[in-house]
């Protein structure tokens, strides 16, 4: 497959699978990350799962806005970036593991829900996969 091609495929993924996601889990991750500072000032325990798994989701986010619009701007040139852009990324694709472990469970119990919790973060990890397959095909 040519590189106009795999562009193409890969905006087509991106717009199906990672811009749902990034609305409803870059949100979902923005709060958790809010709630996690905000417990800092209670005087209460400081709430650090929901702070770093808010931080992992964003910056996940974030490296995957980076490395996607590199990608269709550039092409594969456009993923030679320093290797923070993918270690984030790995980051952010680990904090879609409880999710999607959520949705496998939630959809073993109710059916229905899953899609919805699908759409929380795992559905990213699609197009992500697909840079790191372009990238290493490269």
């Amino acid at each position: 497959m040519d590189e106009r091609h795999l562009k193409y495929l890969y905006t087509a993924l991106a717009v199906v699978f990672g811009l749902p996601s990034l609305a409803m889990g870059g949100v979902v991750a923005a709060m958790f990350l809010v709630l996690g500072l905000q417990s800092f000032g209670r005087n209460s325990d400081p709430n650090l799962v929901l702070l770093a798994w808010g931080l992992a989701g964003v910056v996940g986010c974030l490296a995957w806005l980076w490395l996607s619009a590199g990608y269709l701007l550039q092409g594969r040139a456009g993923l030679q970036v320093r290797a923070v852009w993918w270690w984030l990324l790995l980051v952010g694709g680990l904090a879609a593991l409880p999710v999607l472990w959520l949705a496998a469970w939630a959809g073993f119990q109710e059916g229905g829900s899953a899609l919805e919790v699908l759409l929380l973060g795992p559905s990213m990890l699609v197009p992500a996969a697909m840079l790191v397959w372009i990238k290493r095909r490269a």
